[in-house]
């Protein structure tokens, strides 16, 4: 199955999201940076996209870290998804983030 939300690329939601090899992230208070040491490129996130991206790396596929999303967060699915699409694809972009299809 694949999301396609307005202003963002699918994502194949049996595939899984990984850090790139070169990605570092440090955490500081909930929050965190995501810096590609061989880039330079890195990103921001909030105590929620922290917890997004941690969930999406530890996770056997998109869908399942949706579901462990969903339980933390109570949203609503649809809603969740377009935000972690929009997510991924960003960090994707500048090389922080990859997705494996399944």
């Amino acid at each position: 199955m694949e999301i396609k939300s307005s202003n963002s690329m699918n994502i194949d939601l049996n595939a899984r999201v990984r850090m790139q090899k070169d990605v570092l992230i440090q955490k500081i208070e909930g929050e965190s940076i995501l810096l590609n040491l061989a880039t330079e490129n890195y990103f921001a996130l909030d105590e929620v996209g922290t917890s997004i991206v941690t969930t999406l790396d530890e996770s056997d596929s998109v869908a399942a870290a949706v579901r462990k999303l969903l339980e933390i967060y109570g949203v609503e699915e649809a809603k969740l998804t377009e935000d972690i699409t929009q997510l991924v694809n960003q960090c994707e972009q500048v090389g922080l983030l990859q997705v494996i299809s399944a």
